[in-house]
């Protein structure tokens, strides 16, 4: 199966960025986000430590709030580094946009195959990061430790991860754990095709799903060691790929 990278797009100007969301959304390698029409909210996106970085950012530069540029300088600072695709109608902008190691410099009205063009060089350099990473051991298991010993977790008896503070839950189907971490990392040693964060407190084993609401705003376990269904709410922020997962085709 080949790699779907995401993105998100920050663009003032609804019919422009209507208008950039048509032209990706031809590319089954992509896959939306969030589109923001202000760079403060897309700030308060990227440094959330509950959602998901994203692997492409498509940015205008002329916006009312703060320019393109001033974002970029904010998200520096973030632990957070998508590859930069810049949208804007001002060519006398594209000196300055060296200093920031951008995939693309687009001028609008934005043209499908310089579009491609940019987006096939980003995904070439995150391909090539990728590719310098140590290859990770292929192990079905979460290790955690609790006090003073290691405890090995198989993925598949794994019901869900609970997170409050410095302090995480793993119920599974035999009984639960705590361990002192954070839950995003424990998201992350996951495999994103089986477990799924539904909520800021809590990730799911999506295999163990018996029922959720059509409106998608809460779900129940097939079962958990207490006895009966354990009902957990689906977050707003995190619904609509709760929904793209989980929808009846």
């Amino acid at each position: 199966m080949n790699a779907v990278y995401t993105f998100i797009i920050v663009e003032d100007v609804a019919l422009q960025r209507e208008h950039l969301i048509d032209l990706l959304h031809s590319r089954l390698d992509l896959r939306l986000l969030r589109a923001f029409d202000n760079a403060e909210d897309a700030y308060l996106y990227l440094s959330d430590s509950g959602t998901p970085d994203p692997d492409l950012l498509f940015l205008d530069i002329e916006m009312p709030e703060a320019s393109g540029f001033n974002f970029l300088e904010a998200i520096q600072k973030l632990p957070v580094s998508p590859r930069v695709i810049i949208t804007t109608a001002f060519a006398e902008y594209a000196v300055k946009g060296y200093d920031y190691d951008l995939s693309g410099y687009l001028l609008k009205p934005i043209e499908e195959e310089q579009l491609n063009k940019a987006i096939q060089k980003a995904l070439r350099s995150l391909e090539q990061k990728e590719d310098s990473k140590p290859a990770p051991v292929q192990d079905a298991h979460l290790l955690i430790k609790i006090k003073s010993k290691w405890v090995k977790l198989a993925h598949e008896e794994i019901l869900y991860v609970e997170g409050a503070n410095v302090d995480v839950r793993i119920v599974t189907t035999g009984g639960a754990y705590t361990t002192r971490d954070r839950i995003k990392n424990l998201q992350q040693k996951l495999p994103g095709t089986h477990f799924m964060r539904i909520h800021d407190s809590f990730v799911v084993n999506l295999g163990h799903i018996r029922s959720y609401a059509s409106n998608y705003t809460f779900l129940e376990l097939r079962s958990v060691p207490e006895g009966g269904l354990k009902k957990l709410p689906v977050g707003p922020k995190y619904r609509d790929q709760f929904r793209e997962n989980l929808a009846p085709e």
